[in-house]
């Protein structure tokens, strides 16, 4: 018996196996995890390690180096290549391809445990991740107001909308980015310190152990047994002027006496702004193995309960989403499928005539680019105020382009692992979906309207992603 006669013979069962086998291939198809590139483990982890503003040669000897050679002895690593600048530095470990990532992962952050007590005490250690896809966020969006300061918008991002963010499912981390962090500045009188025979340091000494949270012990009482809690800290500027320094013959010497303590916010090295207002930025990073839709769709949907319990003045908005790219690639498998079925159905019934050409011809519709970046580097040396001057026109210029949604641009930082220099960062770029332009004629018409070419150091412009 033949396999004509057989399927001819045997039709239901035939029927009923293809009809089985495409339920399982449409539900396995349902399960996989979507993202925009497949889950890959390179064999890479990068260290990054922050020093205040400590230079670059000081930073080379007391940090890079000690780490490069305490990871020099780990099995499986091939090379080591690092980066060092002002108050920064990022070390890139490559392993063999035959080794454990997570292994070697391990191994790196017990080398830097150990090590931790020879480094410099202003040292900390910023990430140590292994390189995956996941690394960079899926989407991201902006906080910008007209009435409140990047402070409040921060303390807003940090407090609020991040911790609501990272308990949802999927979500490995919430970064946020620009803004101003408060703190309280102590400004004290050489003449007034100097009279009363006191140092810089005691005042440094006496703020530190002043404001702490500790335990004096236990209280049994009624049956239970009580925690007791003294706190020191400080929250308000009289809290701290109330600090003693030092008895001098007797009298309590307070930080009042030697001081003004004032409001002020942590010194920034880094511009963020977001369709042409300063601005704060939440990029969601998703677990390695979370569906890049669902995680943004869970996002969204939280997000607009946030907005609800905020401020008129907050405005929140997205200037990056990795879903819509994945989407439209499924879109275009989709529609590539149903032009196939169609074609051959055509194709049986009509003994390959032309017809299945020129319906292909109609039908099949390219994904199109609907985010870019622009990279900048200023020339070495440019300060960052005088980067950020230099790319306010810039931003005017893609405010005039109708065919640009929104756009976000970092300034002294930039969207991966990497450490960056206040005279560099990246515009990221989102366009409408509807427009008449292409996406490297935009780009192009960006970086020409602004004359960014002969005012920048070196301009490399390229598409973030392409499908």
């Amino acid at each position: 018996m033949n396999l004509a006669k057989f399927v001819a013979s045997q039709s239901r069962a035939v029927m009923v196996s293809i009809f089985l086998l495409c339920a399982i291939g449409l539900y396995v198809a349902w399960q996989l995890p979507t993202a925009i590139f497949p889950q890959t483990d390179f064999p890479r982890v990068v260290i990054v390690v922050d020093d205040n503003v400590t230079p670059a040669p000081q930073m080379l000897v007391s940090v890079t180096r000690p780490i490069e050679e305490a990871m020099n002895g780990i099995p499986g690593i091939v090379r080591i290549k690092s980066t060092t600048a002002r108050g920064s530095a990022d070390i890139n470990l490559f392993f063999d391809w035959s080794a454990d990532v997570n292994e070697s992962l391990q191994l790196v952050q017990a080398r830097l445990s150990q090590l931790s007590s020879t480094l410099p005490p202003t040292t900390s250690i910023r990430q140590v991740n292994r390189l995956t896809f996941a690394v960079f966020p899926v989407v991201g969006y902006s906080l910008v107001s007209d009435k409140r300061d990047t402070s409040a918008l921060r303390d807003i991002a940090t407090y609020t909308i991040k911790p609501r963010l990272a308990r949802l499912n999927g979500v490995a981390t919430v970064n946020v980015a620009g803004g101003n962090v408060r703190e309280y500045h102590i400004t004290i009188d050489p003449e007034k310190l100097s009279a009363r025979s006191l140092s810089i340091q005691q005042v440094s000494d006496a703020v530190k152990n002043s404001n702490v949270l500790a335990s004096p012990g236990l209280i049994e009482e009624n049956h239970q047994l009580e925690l007791t809690l003294v706190s020191g800290q400080a929250t308000k500027p009289d809290e701290l002027n109330n600090i003693v320094i030092a008895n001098v013959n007797n009298v309590p010497i307070l930080i009042s006496d030697v001081a003004t303590v004032s409001e002020g916010v942590e010194p920034n090295y880094t511009i963020v702004t977001a369709d042409g207002h300063l601005a704060v930025l939440l990029n969601v990073l998703r677990q390695p193995d979370a569906n890049t839709v669902n995680v943004t769709d869970e996002v969204k949907a939280e997000l607009t309960d946030i907005e609800k319990t905020l401020p008129n003045d907050i405005k929140i908005a997205p200037f990056y989403d990795q879903s819509i790219l994945v989407r439209a690639s499924m879109n275009s498998v989709r529609d590539a499928i149903i032009i196939g079925l169609l074609l051959s159905v055509l194709i049986l019934y009509a003994f390959l005539r032309n017809v299945g050409t020129t319906f292909v011809a109609i039908l099949v519709i390219p994904v199109t680019i609907l985010v870019f970046v622009l990279d900048y580097i200023a020339p070495p040396g440019t300060s960052l105020q005088e980067t950020d001057r230099i790319l306010r026109d810039v931003e005017e210029k893609l405010k005039d382009t109708p065919e640009v949604e929104s756009y976000s641009r970092r300034t002294g930082l930039q969207l991966g692992l990497s450490i960056t220099e206040p005279n560099t960062g990246d515009f990221l770029v989102k366009l409408k979906s509807e427009r008449s332009r292409s996406t490297r004629k935009l780009r192009t018409i960006c970086a020409n309207k602004s004359n960014l070419q002969n005012r920048l150091y070196k301009s490399n412009s390229s598409e973030f992603y392409r499908i």
